[in-house]
């Protein structure tokens, strides 16, 4: 099973679809479900839904959820000498750019590229640990005019993506590359629909690639006022401790160690405590490992989709990464297969409204 789903997040990984430019992966999971699926449709702000009938009509609908895009960059102009300025889509780790490999997403042949960097040997002391401001910022591409970088098909508005295949660690259970985050939670989606199609249980559920998570969890926000669930499941990643740059108490929760159920997040989402006591109740009954974390790091779509509507109950399933927001994120495949184990029990646990009563 492990190598299965590391084989298919590396699949995943490789496809460049960051903020705006979700396709390649709203394509390729749409395909996927509609094999598991009895329906499976397209809005116009590209979220997919795919459904399967529950068993109990009067059972709640749950809604799982999980984000297509990935942090990424704009073109904005192209210099004279072929080189190129650019903005962030989402909120890519500024420490980690100079000298970083780049793709630039044009139609047909994308285009190589390298965030440039000073020498070494001309830097002071001091400028040698300084980070240049963004829009110092340069992609080198190899061309040698604005003219060249045109004929590439390169304009204004442009995407582009990091470079960073799915690489497996000396640890058989530790890999690393780009858009861990969120394409891990893609394949924990389709997993769990394929494994819910063997076996139905009693609430029907709606599946939901979103869109535009990276900029204001703005997709999920749209699927949530159209699906109209009872329950909500977000499948997403979290930053990670466990690193000797940061405190014990900073992050106190690692990768390897299990699947993370939050108490609640930074900015917003404040988990129901029905759902997160029957979800927790599950886990214990299963032997999933899990880490019950009060997120003051990150954000998903949990927190735009609950408020949605005045009644849905949501709570996030993540798993730990480390190095977020770079092209190297890394993640032990044991905690995306502990989500997709507890997601497929707690799910099915979910039978009536009245489990989900705060009085």
């Amino acid at each position: 099973m492990s190598n299965n789903i590391r084989d298919r997040i590396a699949r995943y990984t490789a496809l460049d679809a960051p903020v705006g430019f979700e396709e390649p992966v709203l394509l390729a999971a749409r395909d996927e479900l509609t094999e598991c699926c009895e329906r499976v449709e397209v809005d116009l702000r590209g979220n997919v839904y795919a459904y399967q009938t529950g068993t109990d009509a009067n059972a709640p609908r749950v809604m799982i959820t999980a984000h297509a895009d990935e942090i990424g960059f704009m073109v904005t102009s192209i210099l004279a000498e072929g080189f190129l300025r650019f903005t962030k889509l989402g909120h890519p780790t500024d420490t980690v750019l100079p000298g970083q490999r780049v793709r630039v997403l044009v139609d047909g042949k994308p285009v190589e590229g390298v965030v440039g960097v000073k020498p070494a040997h001309i830097l002071s002391v001091e400028e040698a640990r300084q980070i240049p401001p963004l829009d110092e910022m340069y992609i080198d591409i190899g061309a040698t005019s604005d003219e060249e970088a045109a004929s590439w098909g390169i304009e204004a508005g442009t995407s582009i993506t990091y470079v960073g295949e799915l690489i497996q660690t000396r640890n058989e259970h530790r890999c690393f590359g780009k858009c861990v985050d969120n394409r891990a939670g893609i394949v924990a989606l389709l997993e769990i629909a394929q494994r819910l199609q063997d076996k139905p249980c009693a609430a029907s559920v709606v599946y939901v690639v979103a869109v535009e998570e990276e900029i204001g969890l703005r997709g999920a926000e749209v699927a949530a006022k159209h699906v109209e669930p009872d329950v909500l499941f977000v499948l997403d990643t979290v930053p990670s401790g466990g690193t000797p740059d940061l405190r014990p108490d900073e992050l106190p929760w690692d990768i390897g160690k299990g699947v993370l159920l939050k108490v609640r997040e930074v900015k917003g989402l404040s988990t129901h405590r029905p759902l997160r006591e029957l979800v927790r109740a599950t886990a214990d009954a299963h032997d999933i490992p899990y880490q019950w974390i009060v997120d003051t790091a990150g954000i998903t779509d949990a927190t735009s989709a609950q408020q949605a509507s005045g009644d849905i109950a949501a709570m996030v399933i993540g798993i730990a990464r480390r190095y977020a927001h770079s092209a190297s994120e890394m993640f032990d495949i044991r905690d995306v297969q502990a989500q997709i184990d507890l997601t497929v029990h707690a799910t099915s646990h979910i039978t009536s409204t009245e489990q989900l009563n705060r009085v």
